[in-house]
Formats: structure tokens, sequence, C-alpha cells
């Protein structure tokens, strides 16, 4: 299965606000923790800091970027449920003030399916011991507000994520063509990079640029020319995989990030590609060719040098002729 890369804005995102969500928590609980064990609840106090100390380490996972909302899935969110359970049991009423906090949290550091589970079982396990301990009247307004709280949670994050989402891929995708364009560039090219350090996956760059695109402009119009880069990025979306990525970076400039393939390797798919855009029926009568430069990593292993690289190879293919592959790292 080839490597997907993430997008860094949502990494950035999710990590920011988890951390955070993590220090506020485990920063209030931590105050109770220490009061119940003064007053000798040694029980309640050492369960309350346990879970503090879990959410400063979550906290701290994230401001290291090493963050697994898995495991705050197995591990936290069992442990707190049965927490929860306990302190109901031991002090009553006050103890189910706990799981309003909790079920918010779930929502927000774990992934949406995971918080799901993890609340359903909570409210599952709580409800029955709630009615059991409390009045009729208390158990009921305790069972709708925990559900209500609970629903609210689920369908603000859910507007809130698809908001996310919508505004992230405006800013990164180019209006026209609905390709990635130059704002997630450095991003993706620096974790590719990384990724490459870390786990010897090989990427590879390949520039493209559409020739004589000036004069399909000047001679049959700039509809003409729009159509010509919308059906050229439709071909490129279908062509690749989902692990790579395409952009258009410039007017008639396009750049793919092809993942797990070595220079090699993608200057043959290159070629074909060439020959296959070379055979599409873009314009009546007229035929649509395009110059193309290939790019591995190399040795300086920085995004910039790769780019203009890449940059390099371009030109030269378009110095050398056009419709032509021109392959080489520093």
């Amino acid at each position: 299965m080839p490597n997907k890369l993430i997008s860094p804005e949502q990494t950035e995102f999710q990590l920011k606000s988890t951390l955070w969500l993590f220090t506020a928590a485990g920063s209030l609980i931590l105050p109770f923790a220490l009061y119940d064990i003064s007053q000798g609840k040694w029980q309640i106090g050492l369960g309350a800091l346990i879970i503090a100390f879990a959410l400063f380490l979550g906290s701290w996972c994230c401001y290291k970027k090493t963050y697994k909302p898995i495991y705050t899935f197995l591990l936290l969110s069992p442990f707190s449920t049965f927490f929860l359970l306990y302190l109901t049991n031991t002090v009553g009423i006050s103890g189910t003030y706990w799981c309003y906090p909790t079920i918010l949290l779930f929502y927000f550091v774990i992934s949406e399916r995971q918080a799901w589970i993890s609340n359903i079982v909570l409210i599952v396990c709580i409800l029955p011991l709630a009615w059991n301990l409390l009045e009729a009247n208390e158990a009921a307004r305790f069972t709708v507000t925990l559900i209500l709280v609970s629903a609210y949670a689920a369908i603000f994050l859910r507007v809130i994520t698809q908001l996310y989402d919508a505004r992230c891929r405006q800013a990164n995708t180019d209006p026209l063509t609905r390709l990635y364009n130059r704002a997630s560039l450095q991003d993706s090219l620096t974790q590719a990079i990384h990724q490459a350090d870390r786990t010897g996956t090989a990427f590879t760059l390949i520039g493209m640029d559409i020739d004589f695109f000036k004069q399909i402009n000047d001679e049959l119009g700039h509809d003409v020319g729009d159509n010509v880069l919308v059906q050229l990025g439709a071909f490129l979306k279908g062509y690749f995989r989902e692990s790579d990525k395409v952009f258009r970076t410039g007017g008639e400039e396009f750049l793919i990030l092809i993942c797990n393939s070595n220079e090699a390797e993608s200057a043959e798919i290159a070629e074909k590609m060439r020959k296959d855009i070379e055979n599409l029926s873009i314009i009546p009568d007229r035929t649509v060719t395009v110059s193309i430069g290939v790019s591995g990593i190399g040795v300086e292993k920085d995004w910039q040098v790769w780019m203009k690289t890449c940059d390099q190879n371009l030109y030269k293919a378009k110095h050398n002729g056009r419709n032509r592959v021109v392959v080489g790292s520093v």
C-alpha cells in the first residue's frame, strides 16, 4: 500500500487544539486530585492524579508531534469511564458532574468514531448506576442533560470539521483545475523529505509545462486556453495515485509529487505521460504537447534546491526543442 501524505495544515490544527485541551483538562483536574489525597481520599485522589498525568502526557506528545489518538481511545477512555463509575458510586450526584467534561473531551481529542464508541459506553454504563443511586427526578434530569451534551458536542464537532476542511480545500486548491495550488507546496515537499529520511521512501518531482500555451491563448482565445488547463488537470488527477500530489504552480505549469517512485521509474512514467498527452484530443485539429523535467530529492535534501533542479530540467526540455523529458538531480 503506498504511503499517503497527510495534510500539514490539518495535522497542525489537530495537534494544537488537542494540546491545549489536554493541558486545560489536566490543569483543572490536578488540584482536585491533590485535595482528595490531602483529605485522605486515596482512591479518588490517585485515580484523578493518574488521569491528570495521562492528560499532561498527551499534551507533551502533541507538543512533540508524536500524539496517537488510538492510545487515548484504548487506555485513557476505558480508565476514565471506570473511574467515573467508581466516583459516582462513592460520592453520588457530585460524581456525575465529571461526565460532562469527559464526554466533551472525548469528541475533541480522538477520532469521531472513537468518540462515539467511548461516549456510548460511558452513557450505557453510568445511567443504570445513576438511576440506582439518585432520586428519580434527578436521574431523569441527568439522563436528558448527558444525552443532550453528547449530541450537541457531536453536532458541533461535525460542523467545525466540515467548515475547516472546506476552508483548507479552498485555500490549497486551484479554482480552475481543482488541483493543489502553491500554498501547500513547501509543506508538502518538506514533509516528503522528512518521510524519505525516516522511512527511506523514494519521492520524485515531475515538472510539466504546456508547449506554446501563449499561442493557444492568442490564436484561439482564453476560453480555449482555460479548457486546455481544465482537461489536462482532470487527466493528471486521474493519471496518478491518491498517494501522489498534483499541483498547478503557474499559468500553464504543473508539478507532480510522486510517492514510492525513484527517479528512473518516474522518468518512465513521465515519458509515457508525455506520449499520452500528445495523443489526447484536447483541441480539434491541433496537437497539445508538454515539456517535462524530472528530479529526485538528491543529496541536498532541501525543498528549494529540489524544486530548482526540477525547474532547470524543465527549462532544458523546453530549450532543447520542447515535447520531451529531461531527468536529473543535484
